[in-house]
């Protein structure tokens, strides 16, 4: 993945799909398909114009190729795109949960191409002033150690990521807490109105900020955090639980 001028191929080119494009752009010649292709103007404005709008076939065709599509448009993706996969392509995705995406794209591609899961924690929104410093998680399912070190040493040589290997088990455990738990109070949150307040306090502040962070994100996004990792269930109830608990606390203390 590292040599100069490899193609890559983005199937999918929605927000991040398209903020990935300048990134990898100065190494890379960059194809990219979609079922609903953006328009030149705003390929330009967000991918720099550095991306070639292609057909699938030339897509899925290219030396790597990532899945950029949500997680309920994986399979479909994945299974359109096999049949155009030369031996030997590297395929990838950006998806935010890990299990799922493993079990699919292991089922779904030929056994001759190799495949390495990531998920980049950050987005357009927390990625705007750059990338650099950010995190990625790494799952490799199907890969080679060479070709696994040469992925690892661009992220972090030339992306200057920090790049975190886990499995899809781990990683999934993790996400429930640490994203499952903040995009859902994030919602919550502005459900509730966080109004600016000229007597905000910097913990209101804080969380105005956090809120508006996540809510940048889509509903699709949303839902692959919340309904596609299969331990987000389980901390939902255990934050609502506990939320319950402090109420009745608060009702044992009279008023």
């Amino acid at each position: 993945m590292a040599n100069a001028r490899e193609t890559i191929g983005i199937i999918g080119l929605g927000a991040f799909g398209r903020f990935m494009v300048k990134h990898l752009s100065p190494w890379f010649d960059l194809l990219g398909y979609d079922k609903s292709m953006p328009s030149p103007e705003l390929l330009a404005r967000e991918g720099g114009g550095k991306l070639r709008p292609a057909s699938l076939p030339e897509t899925a065709g290219c030396d790597a190729v990532i899945f950029a599509v949500p997680l309920d448009a994986l399979a479909a993706a994945a299974a359109a795109a096999a049949r155009h996969m030369r031996p030997g392509i590297l395929a990838m995705d950006v998806t935010s949960v890990k299990t799922r995406p493993v079990e699919i794209l292991s089922r779904l591609l030929p056994e001759t191409v190799d495949i390495f899961c990531t998920h980049p924690l950050f987005g357009p929104q927390s990625g705007k002033n750059g990338i650099s410093g950010l995190r990625i998680a790494l799952c490799p399912v199907r890969i080679g150690k060479e070709r696994y070190h040469r992925v690892f040493d661009f992220l972090t040589d030339k992306l200057r990521l920090l790049a975190l290997k886990t499995s899809p088990e781990s990683h999934d455990r993790e996400m429930a807490k640490i994203q499952a738990v903040t995009h859902f109070m994030s919602r919550v949150l502005n459900e509730v109105g966080l109004e600016p307040s000229p007597m905000a306090t910097r913990a209101y502040e804080k969380l105005q900020e956090f809120s508006s962070i996540v809510l940048s994100d889509s509903w699709d996004l949303f839902l692959t955090i919340q309904k596609g990792n299969p331990y987000a269930a389980e901390i939902r109830k255990r934050l609502r639980e506990e939320m319950d608990k402090l109420e009745r606390r608060l009702g044992e203390n009279g008023s």
